[in-house]
């Protein structure tokens, strides 16, 4: 119980700090105030889209992953909105800009955590 209210703040508290939809990082995770119902990506050969899915089935978060150099765009269809976004991977570093409707948070994992794969 403790754990989830510490992880909460956390989470809190790194989406007031950030004051533009700006991020610089190996991978990101893009958070929505609404379910996204699908990511369409010009290039997937540069960056993996993946939509994170809770218990409850809510799909307000993606994990964006650099896979090569080189630029790109998202358009993240939500119910009644979609919001377009400019992907560019610079010596394996991501960068996204655009619509702020979406919150993007920089994380730095290892590779591993997650598979370089097809966006479904």
């Amino acid at each position: 119980m403790k754990n989830r209210k510490l992880f909460k703040s956390l989470i809190f508290s790194l989406l007031l700090m950030l004051p533009v939809n700006f991020a610089f990082a190996d991978s990101c995770i893009m958070i929505s105030p609404e379910n996204i119902t699908k990511v369409d990506c010009q290039d997937q050969s540069i960056v993996s889209v993946n939509i994170l899915s809770t218990l409850m089935n809510d799909k307000k978060s993606l994990i964006v992953t650099s896979l090569k150099d080189g630029c790109t765009s998202l358009k993240i269809k939500l119910k009644n909105k979609t919001c377009d976004y400019q992907v560019r991977v610079n010596t394996g570093k991501l960068e996204i800009k655009g619509d702020k409707t979406i919150k993007v948070l920089s994380v730095d994992l290892p590779p591993e955590v997650f598979t370089q794969g097809d966006n479904e």
